[in-house]
């Protein structure tokens, strides 16, 4: 005794259209919370690199100019993307202790707000990024 007719396919028996709406269904929170961490990552490396160059820019107008005026318009210019409730920078040694062969030290911080809930939860709310150049002073 046949359980199905010749020529008929095990699939007429077997019903697979809810299958992939279940599987959709269990990927795709998963997806959601990588995509949403790729942005907050891309967010974190943009800032490294605005940081970077500002700290690279600003080292070398202070190696020039010995100006710490000089050298916060250049971090202020640099960083006019970011927030500056967020932005601390320091520069080491001061305008009056500079001498000719030292090293005048930038280095800026921000806090960078992470949005991604479940990475959030691990990381903490935000992640601090720095940049950081040293250049000597002519």
């Amino acid at each position: 005794m046949a359980l199905f007719k010749r020529g008929e396919s095990m699939s007429k028996l077997f019903n697979n259209k809810g299958q992939s709406m279940v599987e959709f269904t269990l990927i795709l929170p998963i997806f959601l919370i990588l995509l949403i961490a790729m942005f907050d990552t891309s967010r974190v490396l943009n800032t490294k690199f605005i940081l970077e160059n500002t700290a690279r820019n600003a080292a070398r107008i202070g190696s020039v100019s010995n100006s710490d005026l000089n050298v916060i318009n250049e971090i202020d210019r640099g960083t006019s993307s970011l927030d500056d409730s967020n932005l601390s920078y320091t520069i080491v040694p001061q305008e009056a202790d500079r001498i000719n062969g030292d090293n005048i030290i930038i280095t800026i911080n921000y806090s960078v707000d992470i949005n991604t809930p479940l990475i959030s939860n691990i990381i903490g709310d935000s992640v601090v990024v720095s940049g950081k150049s040293a250049m000597r002073i002519e």
